[in-house]
């Protein structure tokens, strides 16, 4: 690389020194904003389709949430209805499967015989017959 003179000697001193030959740039006063007494003249007019256009857009948002506090009460009547509906079906299916353990109780083999002994019946194997539904 080439050597250029730019390069000065600086003698250590506890103070810093300024070289004359560059110009230091001077700090400008930045302006302070005070406010000002009317805050009103700042503000920007409304104008009517901007009015209008909030009105809608509040009216849209009032129904939308109603329709979302409708939606909720109508799908909490509906899971209630759910609920009852399910509660009914396991009563009758229980019903249903006590109805056809007594049935079972009241055909079995043996309880048929007790009551033909009671009777003065017997029982003879070739009179039988099978009947399938």
């Amino acid at each position: 690389m080439a050597q250029n003179n730019l390069a000065e000697a600086v003698p250590l001193t506890p103070e810093p020194q300024q070289r004359p030959n560059i110009e230091q740039p001077q700090r400008q006063a930045q302006p302070q904003v005070q406010p000002q007494g009317n805050p009103n003249s700042q503000k920007l007019p409304v104008s009517k389709f901007e009015k209008c256009l909030m009105t809608v857009c509040g009216l849209v948002l009032a129904v939308l949430m109603v329709c979302v506090v409708s939606a909720k009460i109508s799908m909490s009547n509906a899971q209630h209805e759910l609920q009852s509906v399910n509660n009914a079906v396991t009563t009758y299916t229980n019903r249903n499967t006590n109805k056809q353990q007594q049935i079972n109780e009241l055909q079995s083999r043996s309880r048929l015989d007790k009551i033909a002994k009671k009777q003065g019946l017997s029982l003879q194997n070739d009179r039988i017959r099978n009947v399938n539904e």
